[in-house]
């Protein structure tokens, strides 16, 4: 089997057959990678016979565009399709606000169906004599804060769902805790608030709790749920007096961390209780029932096979501790079309009801928050946070199997923060598989995102262009890239941008390829400037010199906030010989430097332990910024140490467990938290 042919397969499949690592190496991926990458594109190359005719299918030029009849566009942009049409052609379209229109076709490259561009963007369908065709046709670029804020800048708070504190949050924070600080922060002025991930995770897994290992990004995590923005306070009260749960839900409230294994049985024995009352007819709570009895005869199926998938998890894990993935199911239950899975369904329908329940209360919850938002005044109100990928074990995995990518795994290759690069046990979408579908599950993606929210930052945005992807048991330094098609991604997220008049965030930290950030600043998707990481071999940039389309961030959840830093919470005891304290003592001088130089600090370089004067400029300096948006962590607003989450660390390190002191509603009422906030903004109300 020639090794030559197998790399020319990978690069025409877009798997790239070289990289160059952190120190400017060159280095090649094995042979075994690239066969194991390229089984998972279904294209398989474990022999002679299997390579010639990957090879060939490839080279064929199979159109993708023909057989899911999709295609994108951009406004203002002719449209080619792929038919063979002559100029002067007659072509009936009906556009996504349902106007009907008459196009006569252009001359084309090589003979092909061409139409003007059209003036509007959505989803417009083509009626030609061999059946409809979509034409997803994008604006320009995504709507921006700028759009929304007539061009002034505005900035917001960033918080970790589960760390806000509110009366009968059982240990647990949830949408009332995101109300509750939204309404206080949209008070002193705030424009946005940017929360943690609410995927749903996996409700018979407890310690399966990090926010971006999702089993499926389409529906919620029900643990954030709010049940008193939904149900009457009586009925609430009720339920937890009968079941004989505030004390144990007050214990585990006053704990400084959140105790997943404890809390999230709790509150599941809450909710199924409110499930059970609400389904009593003798309930009081007859709108509340009658919405949920609407939401159940109308759910998706989507939503069926999540609910399903929930109960049979459940029932798996029961039966089998060690059966944590579909794939190790029975064969019957492997296959969610099966006859044992239908009658599985048929004998849990009220198991699966309730998990039908749990999403509506949340997906209600959610939608509340962002009323709060919007009612206090902001602008955007809540950011979503869309992770890269899901979970292999997962609902999505488990219902679409089609649609990701079997036995790979997303991760990073080696750079100056890990030697041995990452491997994050994430699958996600083939991009095969997407061009196939019409782009389906991504649309789905983004408008589950999207639904309740007027922002969203997508983590790991790199990932619209190309991945590092990991054979399943091999190293991360065995990965390669893969690339994604992502002038149709960027399209379809300036679409729903559009349609949602939400402006879209991506995390563009860490190793980039060159022209990437110019790339996003086109699309309209902001990008991150971190205080942190904005410096040169000279110092750091100074913030007039900062992008203006850009977000400006003091730190993010991945980073020790700007209190810890200065006071060296996060340096480990001496590794090697390495004098940590030493150097960290050193950038402590170059980062006073840069705010006197700016002018948002003077005096002495304050001692390690006074963090407060260094928090205070580190705002003032992303204020100093043109960037239009600011997104300031509540950590940093708070001037407090804990680091939310540690990369590259499970068990050693409480990574999304800490909680904040005080309930959400009183948590910016501190003198010097109003202080801080005003450094970015005047307050909205007279008396915030």
């Amino acid at each position: 089997m020639s090794d030559d042919i197998l790399r020319q397969l990978a690069t025409r499949a877009g798997i790239a057959p070289h990289w160059t690592d952190q120190t400017g190496a060159a280095r090649e991926v094995s042979p075994d990678s690239l066969r194991a990458i390229l089984r998972a594109l279904g294209l398989p190359a474990d022999s002679d016979a299997a390579l010639r005719n990957s090879l060939a299918l490839v080279e064929s030029g199979s159109d993708a565009t023909a057989a899911s009849r999709f295609t994108t566009a951009r406004v203002g942009r002719q449209v080619g399709l792929p038919l063979t049409a002559p100029a002067g052609t007659r072509v009936e379209v009906t556009l996504e606000s349902g106007s009907r229109r008459i196009l006569m076709s252009e001359e084309g490259f090589g003979g092909t169906l061409t139409l003007p561009a059209f003036d509007e963007p959505g989803y417009h369908s083509v009626h030609t004599d061999d059946g409809d065709f979509t034409v997803a046709t994008a604006p320009e670029r995504c709507i921006t804060f700028a759009d929304l804020n007539g061009g002034a800048p505005g900035f917001g708070l960033a918080a970790q769902i589960y760390s806000l504190r509110t009366p009968n949050d059982g240990g647990i924070g949830n949408f009332a805790g995101v109300s509750a600080l939204a309404r206080a922060a949209a008070a002193r002025g705030a424009d946005a608030l940017a929360i943690s991930p609410v995927h749903a995770l996996y409700g018979a897994a407890p310690g399966h709790f990090s926010p971006y290992s999702p089993s499926t990004r389409l529906f919620y995590n029900p643990l954030h749920a709010d049940p008193a923005a939904v149900l009457p306070d009586e009925m609430l009260r009720d339920v937890i007096a009968k079941a004989g749960l505030g004390e144990e839900m007050a214990r585990l409230s006053a704990l400084p961390q959140v105790d997943w294994l404890a809390a999230t049985p709790l509150r599941q024995r809450l909710l199924r209780a409110l499930f059970d009352a609400l389904c009593d007819p003798n309930s009081a709570a007859g709108p509340a029932r009658a919405d949920f009895e609407r939401a159940l005869a109308g759910a998706s199926p989507l939503l069926k096979s999540h609910a399903l998938f929930e109960v049979l998890h459940a029932a798996q894990l029961e039966q089998n501790p060690d059966a944590w993935s579909w794939r190790d199911w029975d064969a019957g239950y492997r296959d969610p079309d099966s006859p044992q899975v239908a009658a599985f369904a048929a004998a849990h329908e009220r198991d699966v009801a309730y998990q039908i329940f749990l999403q509506w209360l949340t997906g209600r919850s959610y939608d509340e928050a962002q009323r709060a938002c919007r009612e206090g005044g902001m602008k955007v109100g809540l950011i979503a946070d869309l992770a890269i990928g899901m979970d292999g074990s997962g609902s999505h995995a488990w219902s679409r199997q089609h649609e990701v990518l079997g036995g790979l795994s997303v991760g990073a290759p080696p750079d100056y923060y890990s030697a041995e690069g990452q491997s994050w046990g994430l699958t996600t979408f083939s991009p095969r598989g997407l061009a196939a579908s019409g782009f389906a599950p991504f649309i789905e993606t983004l408008r589950a995102s999207l639904r309740h929210v007027g922002g969203m930052r997508i983590d790991h945005v790199m990932g619209m262009s190309r991945l590092w992807l990991v054979p399943e048991g091999a190293s991360a330094l065995d990965g390669a890239y893969v690339t994604f098609p992502s002038e149709t991604l960027f399209r379809l997220v300036a679409l729903e941008s559009w349609r949602h008049r939400a402006i879209v965030i991506g995390e563009d930290l860490g190793t980039l390829p060159d022209g990437f950030r110019d790339d996003l600043r086109q699309q309209g998707v902001a990008g991150l400037r971190v205080l942190r990481f904005e410096r040169t071999e000279h110092g750091y940039i100074p913030p007039e010199h900062w992008d203006a389309g850009a977000a400006a961030l003091t730190s993010t959840h991945d980073l020790v906030p700007t209190a810890g830093w200065w006071a060296g919470s996060d340096i480990e005891p001496a590794d090697g010989g390495i004098d940590q304290e030493g150097v960290r003592a050193w950038e402590r001088g170059i980062l006073w430097g840069a705010f006197q130089h700016a002018g948002v600090a003077q005096g002495e370089r304050p001692a390690p332990q006074d963090t407060a004067p260094v928090v205070d400029a580190a705002i003032r300096y992303i204020a100093r910024t043109p960037c239009t948006l600011k997104l300031l962590p509540i950590e940093d607003a708070l001037g407090i140490e804990t680091q939310p989450n540690v990369p590259g660390t499970t068990t050693e390190k409480p990574n999304w467990r800490h909680r904040l002191d005080g309930d959400a509603s009183a948590l910016l009422d501190d003198e010097v938290v109003r202080r801080r906030l005003g450094y970015l903004g005047p307050p909205r109300n007279a008396g915030a």
